[in-house]
């Protein structure tokens, strides 16, 4: 399966985790590695846009293109998330639930509802995860935001 995460140029072949360890994120926290990912390109502008100061890009962007195995995928679904999980800033619970995971070892990637779109889904993957040797980067390309969405 294929996924996607757009980043600064300079970040983007980096795959162990270490921007989302730095600052923490809806499904980590800060100081605990992973690799956010998304279902759909579309999806990851979102995403990005979504942690832009408002008619801002930043330049020098790219998109990787991921290849994840289809078989270590662990899925929450959002009727297992608490009420109030689409809040910002995130609910505490949520990165509980995902440290979980990742202590657990159950699975290489967690795929979780989009707070922007909860019908699309993101994918967090976790770099000390035994299987990670099988994540691949497939493809790295220059990316830019259309000034029409900013």
């Amino acid at each position: 399966m294929q996924v996607y995460r757009i980043s600064k140029d300079a970040y983007i072949r980096d795959l162990t985790g270490i921007g989302a360890k730095s600052v923490g994120g809806r499904w980590n926290f800060k100081g605990i590695a992973v690799l956010y990912a998304s279902s759909s390109i579309s999806l990851s502008v979102l995403e990005c846009l979504a942690h832009f100061p408002a008619a801002f890009a930043p330049k020098d962007m790219a998109m990787a293109t991921i290849s994840i195995p289809d078989n270590s995928i662990t899925e929450i679904n959002l009727d297992k998330l608490p009420e109030n999980w689409r809040e910002v800033p995130s609910p505490r619970v949520l990165k509980e639930l995902a440290y979980q995971w990742i202590k657990s070892q159950e699975s290489l990637v967690l795929k979780v509802p989009s707070i922007i779109v909860p019908q699309e889904f993101n994918y967090i993957i976790n770099p000390f995860h035994e299987e990670f040797q099988k994540v691949l980067l497939e493809e790295v390309t220059p990316f830019s935001f259309d000034n029409r969405v900013l």
